[in-house]
Order: structure tokens, then sequence, then C-alpha cells
């Protein structure tokens, strides 16, 4: 779906260079999330799901034409 998107707005060669699984234990490093919400999640998401809720990917792409301009 991200790449499709990419895709979308004009990017070619369109690669997916790194992906890594993002859990309960980075979320807490960045303060996105309150942490009653964090307690929350570690009560409602099974421990063996705590490692793998989302993932963080790097995207390398080539855009052929300038962007148009503001």
């Amino acid at each position: 779906m991200l790449i499709k998107k990419f895709w979308n707005v004009g990017f070619t060669d369109i690669r997916v260079v790194e992906r890594s699984p993002f859990g309960l234990d980075e979320l807490v490093r960045y303060p996105l999330f309150a942490q009653d919400f964090l307690d929350f999640m570690r009560r409602a998401i099974p421990p063996e799901r705590h490692r793998g809720l989302v993932f963080s990917i790097a995207v390398t792409a080539t855009r052929s034409e300038a962007p148009p301009s503001a």
C-alpha cells in the first residue's frame, strides 16, 4: 500500500531496504503516546505480540520529474 502511494505521486525504482519490527519497548522511547495508553496496550495485547506491533521501514526511490512549485 505504501509503495503504491509512492508510485502515485511520481516515484519510481522504489525499494524497501530495511524492515524491522517495532514493539512496545521501542515505543516508550518516543513521546508519541501517553504512559497510560502504553500501560493499557501492555494489558490488552498478548505479551507474545509486544515485540512486533508495527514495523519501521526504510525506503529508497527516484523521482524523475520535479515536484510542482508552490
